[in-house]
Parts: C-alpha cells; sequence; structure tokens
C-alpha cells in the first residue's frame, strides 16, 4: 500500500473512532474501557479451565457413592438438631420475682395423674409455685393451655383443680379467657355441719388427716366451727348413693318389651342404687367429644327414670341444640340425668318420677341421621359436672 493510501486510512480511522472523543473527558472514557476490556481478558477464567474440575466423590462408583451422602446429610442433620438454645432462652428470666415459676433441670416425661402425657409449653422439670400458698387463687385460660398444663403448672393434680370449678366437664374442655380457681393443694373444700367431727369429715371424703390439721391450724375437734370451711387435704367429692325404691307394680322379669303399655318395670339394681335407662347395644361410649352414652334399638323400646327424681325440663317436638325431644332429671342430690333423641315423652317440669318409670320412648329427634340414628343419648352429671355413665354399674 502507498504512502497515500496509508495516510488516507489513518485519517479515516481517526474520524470514525476517534473524532468524537476530542474532549479530555471522551478521549479518558474511551482508553479507559479499553484497558479494562483488555485486562479481564487476561484474567478471566479460561473454559478449559473449568472442563478439568472433578467432584471429590466422582472417582466413586454410583452406589458408593450415594451412601458417603447419605452418610453426611445425616451428620450434619444429627448436628443440627443437638443443638439446644432453650436453656439460654430459659437462664435469662431466672430470678425476676418470687411470684414466677421456678424450675429444677430433670428430663422426666411429664404427664398427669391418670398416666397421660402432657404438653409442657414449653417447661421442662418440677414445677414449684409457691408451695407456701394457703388460699385459692384466679388463673385466666390462655391459648393453647389444658387443664392437666395449668394443674402441672401450680404443682397440683388435674382433679384438684376439676373439683374446685363446677364449670370445667369431665372432658376439661377450657375456653380461652375462662376463670378458673386454683386451689392451695391437693384436695377440696368443704363446709362443716352441725354435729360433724374433723375425723369423720376426712373420712366421708377420703382425705389425709394429718395434713389436714396442719394445713387448717387444727389440734381437736373443739375448733371446728359449724358453716366455716374446711380444706380436706388429698380429698375427693363424696359419691353420692343413691337408694332404690321399690316398686309392686309392672314386670318382675327384669326387662322389657316394646309397646308393653306398662307404665313401670322393676330392673335389677346396681350397688349404687341405679338400673338402665333402656335396652339396646351401646354404639357410642364416653370420651372427650361425647360425654354420654348412645344406646341404640330400632324396636324404640321405652325409656326409663334411672333413678327417682323430679323433672326439671321437658322439651317436645324442637330442636333442643341437637338434642331433639329430650327431658332433664333432678334426683335432688347432685346428680342429674339427661335423655335425649326421645319420640315421645309421657311427663312434665314438676313431675316426680319414681325409678323405673316409663317416662318416654326412643327416637330419632335431633342432631341424628336419619332412621339408622334411632337411639338414647344417656348423660349423667354431679353438681353440673359430666360423668362417665359407667359409674352407674349397670353396663
Amino acid at each position: 500500500m502507498s504512502k497515500p493510501n496509508i495516510e488516507a486510512k489513518k485519517e479515516r480511522h481517526k474520524k470514525l473512532y476517534e473524532g468524537q472523543y476530542h474532549s479530555y473527558i471522551g478521549k479518558l472514557f474511551f482508553h479507559g474501557s479499553r484497558y479494562v476490556k483488555s485486562f479481564w481478558n487476561k484474567i478471566k477464567p479460561s473454559r478449559r479451565r473449568f472442563s478439568h474440575f472433578m467432584h471429590p466423590l466422582d472417582h466413586l462408583p454410583a452406589p458408593r457413592r450415594l451412601y458417603t451422602q447419605l452418610s453426611i446429610w445425616s451428620i450434619g442433620l444429627l448436628v443440627v438438631t443437638s443443638l439446644n438454645i432453650s436453656a439460654a432462652a430459659y437462664e435469662g428470666g431466672q430470678g425476676v420475682g418470687e411470684e414466677y415459676l421456678a424450675l429444677e433441670n430433670s428430663s422426666a416425661v411429664i404427664s398427669d395423674e391418670e398416666g397421660y402425657i402432657i404438653k409442657s409449653m414449653p417447661l421442662e422439670g418440677v414445677a414449684v409455685y409457691d408451695q407456701n400458698r394457703n388460699e385459692n387463687i384466679n388463673h385466666t385460660v390462655q391459648s393453647g393451655e389444658t387443664l392437666s398444663v395449668i394443674a402441672y403448672r401450680y404443682g397440683l393434680a388435674t382433679s384438684s383443680v376439676r373439683y374446685a370449678n363446677s364449670s370445667v366437664g369431665s372432658g376439661d374442655r377450657l375456653k380461652i379467657g375462662q376463670d378458673l380457681i386454683i386451689p392451695p393443694k391437693d384436695g377440696i373444700y368443704v363446709e362443716v355441719k352441725s354435729g360433724q367431727s374433723l375425723v369423720s369429715l376426712v373420712e366421708k371424703y377420703k382425705g389425709d388427716l394429718d395434713k389436714t390439721k396442719e394445713f387448717n391450724n387444727l389440734i381437736d375437734d373443739s375448733e371446728l366451727k359449724t358453716g366455716e370451711e374446711l380444706f380436706v387435704m388429698d380429698g375427693e367429692p363424696e359419691r353420692v348413693v343413691i337408694a332404690a325404691i321399690p316398686k309392686s307394680t309392672g314386670s318382675s322379669g327384669g326387662s322389657f318389651t316394646t309397646n308393653s303399655g306398662a307404665s313401670h318395670y322393676d330392673l335389677p339394681v346396681s350397688a349404687d342404687g341405679w338400673i338402665r335407662p333402656t335396652s339396646g347395644i351401646i354404639t357410642q361410649g364416653y370420651w372427650g367429644y361425647h360425654l354420654a352414652y348412645d344406646v341404640a334399638s330400632r324396636d324404640k323400646p321405652p325409656i326409663l327414670t334411672v333413678a327417682p327424681g323430679t323433672v326439671s325440663k321437658a322439651s317436645a317436638g324442637t330442636w333442643g341444640g341437637g338434642y331433639g325431644t329430650h327431658l332433664i332429671i333432678d334426683h335432688g342430690n347432685g346428680y342429674k340425668t339427661l335423655y335425649a333423641h326421645m319420640e315421645e315423652i309421657y311427663v312434665n317440669v314438676g313431675d316426680y318420677v319414681g325409678q323405673g318409670d316409663v317416662i318416654g320412648k326412643m327416637g330419632n329427634t335431633g342432631k341424628v341421621r336419619g332412621a339408622t340414628g334411632i337411639h338414647l343419648h344417656f348423660e349423667i352429671t354431679y353438681n353440673g359436672v359430666k360423668q362417665s355413665p359407667s359409674i352407674m354399674g349397670v353396663w
């Protein structure tokens, strides 16, 4: 190429690539970017370098490589799950005040007096809450709390808290915001009546005599006052025995049949004075969400009073909160019985009924499943607390 052509090429190059960078800033940007690109091309990893990379386990056979990877992951998970950060969280609140719960370090499993494991929420160890307390205190139920957990926090048996709160059924169901009375110790408060002695009271409620004397600061019976409350240590409510009223009418064979027309039946009486309310098979027993017995028979047998009492409620032809046509009988000693889903009732509120009297007919009213739902829903309560019908001794 001749010299004029070379000069012409340089001139064209200058016009095309450098003409727009006549300013100092333009030239600095142009040459700086070229330098950066040149430097990056020298230091960037080459494809050949990456192609030679080999995983540390690639040389192993596939099965062995899989086992090795599983082992590594298992060890890692074991290390992570073995970390215990709870101790640091609890130590931060120790010693704040005497009213707070103190903890003793223990790995014992928490369970109630019936042997059921309870949630610790998230407490561990043995609970000690003001063991010198000698008066009741109030506790407001919080979200997630159960009766057994509350009792554990106060160092009490679940039954003691249940005895002090008649609003709590035997299913131990609580509502958020519900106020509970927490007794000072395991036991029950009773009212002293005229002529009762300390020994007779403790024996009646199956308590501990020495502990009762110590707790109430008593020495002998002379210190008991009629009408005052006495706390029986380790006591429990009295189990009332219902006396049977003998009848001379009706069937004497110990069983009854449908549509016989009889108004009373003499059935075998249990040791505690109960009889069965009807005939049939138990299709559903007593459990957490069903605090009753369901006795079914498609023959629709008559319903009998299990013990003498007065009709306190008689609701016929209504939904009745799912009970349908139902009755409640007050036996006058703390016990009440409820008979639900009946087809017919034969008594009115205020009527006195004797043991074995026919009060209605089995049916399928209320919350039942059509013709297959023919049964008696039978409940028994003592001082407002639902009890399992098994205590009657007739099933």
